[in-house]
């Protein structure tokens, strides 16, 4: 039973600021040194001096805390007075093969009483590594608050909880900024208890499923079992709950992105041979294909009657089409659920048995490497920065929910759901000592 519940969210004063879009900034997780810069460049109140703080090790935490305090003490931040769902919504446009389409995903902000995934109320769909998560506690746990939310999925084929929050969005938003990368995002503050109770009894049954902050949630659940008062029951305490955003599976506007492969560092004989070495279970044709839209286009062709993959080696023209032979044994993968992903199949028969690369080596990126951009791809193949790339389709927001729900965890890297949910939009101050405002279900 998925327990959600209102809050007062710490937001950036408006008053203050006409236009927020200076404030934020993507994912920490996402962000690397030259856009870290540029954010910090951006605005001296940007949330990255807050989610990415700079100093020397474990002084970087405190930098965060003593930085907190002082937009606290200025009326930078400030909290809002009546507990609140929040009401986000991002309007961008994504081109492809077929060219530009705008997209409109639509979701809500509350908070989630905390559980281990062995409760099967949040479901994982991929696994994490120790790394990202201590640093996301020590931070946490010096500034007792939550900058940035998991980004969840819950099926709801009837709409019923969207209807409930479209009724009570018809003004105009409380937030309106668009961000240099053209993603507009909008935030309606919900305070209508029966709205939030609406909502509250709709998510009840569900299972909602981490789309995007497996680190961010397992950290949420280790900095709950730290800062609980042992006094008072589970679910008592703010430290019991974390904040996330919830999208429904069959909105239209969810956008997921291929993650195509790229190897290094193997001999040229496991690459030269690589095509003949999977025909006991594809099909293997060669193409003339090698412009990028030429190639989508074939993926997304090909894809809908089998899983197909594209095979690009540097200094070899055109592409090899690995299709799965309808006959393929794919006993090895597990129970269809699993057996039948795209991303199961690439690495269960060719990533992991034909060119060595395992899970350690995945985790590690030391004979692999990613993107999401087809062109950045078959840019790297011909500069022979990469040897070669094994280029997929999109993973299936309906096939991943389907996978976690029978309990299995998918490969690293297996969804990239565009866009990013934008940081300092809204955040949580924890105080274990308050109790959360539970909705009248």
């Amino acid at each position: 039973m998925a327990r959600i519940a209102a809050f007062r969210a710490l937001r950036f004063d408006q008053g203050r600021f006409a236009d927020l879009a200076p404030l934020l900034a993507p994912p920490y997780d996402v962000i690397n040194e030259t856009q870290r810069k540029e954010l910090e460049a951006r605005h001296p109140r940007n949330i990255v001096h807050l989610d990415l703080p700079r100093g020397e090790g474990d002084a970087r935490y405190d930098n965060a805390r003593a930085q907190l305090d002082t937009w606290l003490a200025e009326g930078t931040l400030r909290q809002d007075a009546r507990p609140a769902l929040y009401r986000y919504e991002q309007q961008f446009t994504f081109t492809d093969a077929a060219g530009p389409r705008k997209y409109t995903r639509k979701g809500f902000i509350s908070l989630i009483e905390l559980s281990p995934f062995s409760a099967r109320v949040v479901l994982p769909h991929e696994h994490t590594l120790s790394g990202p998560k201590v640093d996301r506690f020590k931070l946490i746990r010096a500034t007792r608050a939550h900058f940035s939310q998991v980004f969840s999925l819950y099926r709801d084929p009837a709409g019923t909880i969207e209807a409930a929050l479209d009724g009570a969005c018809v003004a105009a938003p409380d937030v309106d900024a668009t961000t240099p990368d053209g993603c507009r995002h909008r935030l309606w503050v919900v305070t209508d208890e029966a709205v939030i109770a609406a909502v509250a009894r709709g998510l009840a049954p569900r299972s909602v499923m981490i789309a995007d902050g497996h680190h961010r949630y397992e950290t949420m659940v280790a900095i709950r079992d730290a800062l609980r008062p042992a006094t008072l029951p589970l679910g008592r305490s703010l430290a019991d709950w974390g904040v996330m955003f919830f999208a429904r599976a069959e909105d239209p506007g969810l956008l997921v992105l291929p993650t195509h492969r790229m190897v290094h560092g193997l001999s040229a004989e496991a690459l030269a041979t690589l095509a003949e070495r999977c025909r006991p279970w594809f099909e293997v044709v060669s193409g003339s294909e090698e412009d990028a839209v030429a190639i989508e286009e074939r993926l997304r062709r090909e894809g809908e009657k089998a899983v197909t993959f594209g095979f690009r080696r540097a200094g070899v023209r055109g592409t090899t089409w690995l299709k799965l032979r309808p006959d393929a044994d794919l006993a090895r993968l597990g129970p269809p659920t699993l057996a039948r992903l795209d991303v199961s199949v690439l690495h269960g028969l060719v990533l992991e048995p034909l060119l060595g690369i395992g899970s350690e080596a995945m985790a590690r990126q030391s004979n692999l490497s990613y993107s999401h951009d087809l062109r950045e791809t078959l840019g790297r193949v011909a500069s022979s920065e990469v040897q070669a790339a094994l280029l997929m389709n999109a993973t299936k927001v309906s096939q991943v929910l389907d996978a976690c729900e029978a309990g299995f965890v998918l490969p690293q890297k297996s969804t990239y759901f565009q866009p990013k949910l934008a940081t300092g939009l809204v955040m949580a101050r924890i105080d274990p000592g308050e109790e959360p405002v539970l909705p009248k279900v």
